[in-house]
């Protein structure tokens, strides 16, 4: 693996934690300290947008200036230069947090379903507390929703990611330009419409929250993220206890009072809203319960009356008034049977009104219809564009990280279940998002066999490629000398890594022109180390003490340590001095018959087979070649 990335010096990255629309979290460690944190960085794709800079360094001021258990605390924050995959760097702004053990809120939805009322509630009051400090020093959140909301296993609960905070004095912005800022799902009314929110658009959001705990679905679910917040800020939300039984009176009175699209009649403050929801759980009156027009709002159903009870109420009570008077006169009356038809009536709107209380009874706890959709093949898209259109179709999605050398890094490998098979709608799709190659170091196997060499390649998820053989003075012959690439370099796994292996061999310099000394140490030298044996020659053709042949040829190849023979030239011993010419000629012997051109007997150079010697008796002749006196 590569060697951890530090920040400034002190803050070491290790293990990716999540990866949102905006940055990704690492597990991290402040090497000054010796303490475990979390390191927000912005996403390498999005470093280059001035926006985004401000959004985290607005994350960064918005929470270190809050000092509250419950919310994720902010360390420290900074820069750093990145080198990217061209060779160009760009600066990425980081932040330090808090490590939290535990898991999001949408991560326990995902896995365990719908909270219990109680937890639920007590959830609520967590988030509650945090957001009243935070409103109290005029930070507005937001962006509440269950991603933001950690829930520790000692139960904490912790708020997160202040990414899109901002002042309540603060005006400007996004909000000023009819943007929507915050998740469609969680949006309050005056959010959707673009209006300047404050804290009471927080409280609206966590109302969201707590419906979603308590039904296991938003209030409002939509097949666009526009449809959702239209819905918002026009349509009327169902009770949770449509969706969950289980949910008592109180507390769908609680979350529908939250929900009022009007932020003047819904909670002003977090204190009231977070008094309420401990005092629905505890079963005590709310603060909106002596209000005429809430009750008004929610009507309890009157049960159905008996036959006698109808009767007794359709008497009408002793009056003064003209309608007393008539009922007075009817029982003067003589007394008269009555009708059985009126008992056939009765029984026949006794059993209509059975038949309604029925149907209503069936249509609050009947389960919400089922839709399927087809899910989108989502299949080397971006990731958060793969994401937007599953969420556009009505399915949560939970995304996950695979490596792949086939699909790039940060688009989408799949989805599980595929794309093209049908799902019910609201359900959760696996998104596969690719996070590269996975790459490995080329071990160093010089000095190894080539049979030892393969196997420690193929060990490290790497393919043992081309052998190439090389000479070497020293590395001894079937020996791995290096690899290609060379040995510490990162590359992708099952990569070819071809060995370069010792042939035994040494090619043989040209050292001709070289004296002795020189041409020897060259070869006996580092880059040779072979055995060099001078011979002297005597010549005069060559410079004399110059090496003018060697016994292997420049270029040819030989064993290591082999003897190579190297011919240095000598210069020949001068010739002995001339001697001087005798006078009169040479002497001869008496017998000689004074024929000087060599006519005579012995003097003769014929053909007769006989060794010719000269009249001085010098075989050979040391005088051959001399002339006579007469000069012939």
């Amino acid at each position: 693996m590569t060697e951890p990335k530090v920040l400034s010096g002190r803050y070491e990255i290790r293990a990716l934690l999540g990866r949102g629309g905006m940055a990704e979290v690492h597990e991290g460690v402040d090497n000054r300290l010796g303490r475990r944190v979390a390191i927000k960085l912005l996403r390498s794709d999005l470093a280059r947008d001035p926006s985004f800079h401000t959004r985290l360094k607005r994350e960064a001021q918005s929470a270190a200036g809050l000092n509250h258990p419950g919310i994720v605390s902010v360390y420290d924050s900074g820069e750093e230069e990145f080198v990217e995959s061209g060779g160009s760097s760009v600066s990425v702004p980081f932040i330090v947090m808090e490590y939290v053990e535990g898991q999001t809120l949408r991560e326990v939805l995902n896995e365990h379903g719908t909270l219990t009322v109680d937890e639920a509630l007590n959830v609520i009051a967590g988030v509650l507390a945090p957001l009243e400090y935070s409103h109290r020093n005029g930070i507005v959140h937001r962006d509440i929703k269950p991603a933001n909301v950690m829930l520790t296993p000692e139960g904490d609960i912790k708020v997160m990611d202040f990414g899109i905070a901002r002042a309540l004095k603060d005006n400007s912005g996004l909000t000023q330009t009819q943007s929507v800022v915050g998740t469609a799902q969680y949006l309050s009314p005056e959010q959707a419409r673009g209006e300047v929110v404050d804290a009471r658009s927080d409280l609206y959001s966590t109302a969201c929250l707590l419906y979603e705990l308590l039904a296991g679905r938003p209030p409002f679910v939509g097949d666009s993220q526009l449809a959702v917040a239209y819905q918002h800020v026009g349509e009327t939300p169902q009770p949770p206890s449509f969706y969950n039984p289980n949910v008592p009176p109180a507390v769908d009175r609680l979350v529908l009072h939250a929900l009022l699209k009007d932020r003047d009649a819904r909670y002003q403050d977090a204190y009231t809203f977070r008094e309420d929801v401990l005092a629905a759980r505890d079963g005590r009156p709310m603060s909106f319960d002596d209000d005429a027009d809430a009750t008004q709002a929610y009507p309890m159903m009157a049960p159905p009356m008996t036959g006698q009870m109808a009767h007794a109420e359709a008497e009408p009570a002793p009056e003064t008034g003209p309608v007393s008077a008539i009922m007075t006169n009817q029982e003067e009356r003589p007394p008269q049977r009555r009708s059985k038809a009126w008992v056939w009536i009765g029984s026949i709107f006794v059993l209509l009104a059975l038949a309604a209380v029925a149907l209503w009874v069936y249509e609050i706890n009947k389960p919400p219809e089922i839709v399927q959709v087809q899910v989108t093949d989502v299949a080397n898209m971006d990731a958060d564009e793969a994401e937007a259109a599953l969420i556009k179709q009505g399915l949560r999605v939970d995304t996950d990280e695979k490596y792949s050398s086939e699909v790039d890094e940060g688009k989408a490998i799949e989805t599980d279940p595929p794309g093209g098979q049908t799902v019910d709608k609201d359900s959760i799709v696996k998104l596969i998002v690719s996070s590269g190659p996975e790459s490995v170091k080329v071990p160093d196997v010089s000095g190894k066999t080539e049979e030892d060499a393969r196997k420690i390649i193929n060990d490290a998820k790497l393919q043992a490629g081309t052998h190439i053989s090389q000479n070497s003075p020293d590395v001894e012959q079937g020996v791995v000398i290096e690899t290609k690439p060379g040995d510490g370099q990162e590359v992708d796994v099952d990569s070819n890594v071809d060995l370069v292996v010792s042939s035994g061999m040494v090619e043989v310099p040209d050292v001709t022109g070289k004296s002795a000394k020189e041409a020897c140490k060259t070869l006996e030298g580092d880059d040779y180390q072979l055995k060099c044996k001078t011979e002297e020659v005597e010549t005069d053709e060559h410079d004399e003490k110059k090496v003018f042949e060697q016994s292997a040829t420049s270029g040819s190849e030989v064993k290591q340590g082999s003897e190579i023979t190297v011919k240095v030239a000598k210069k020949p011993p001068e010739p002995s001095p001339s001697m001087p010419s005798i006078p009169g000629g040479i002497p001869t012997s008496p017998s000689d018959d004074g024929d000087s051109d060599g006519g005579g007997d012995n003097g003769d150079n014929g053909d007769d087979g006989e060794k010719d010697t000269d009249s001085m008796g010098d075989p050979g002749g040391f005088f051959d070649g001399w002339s006579d006196a007469s000069g012939n």
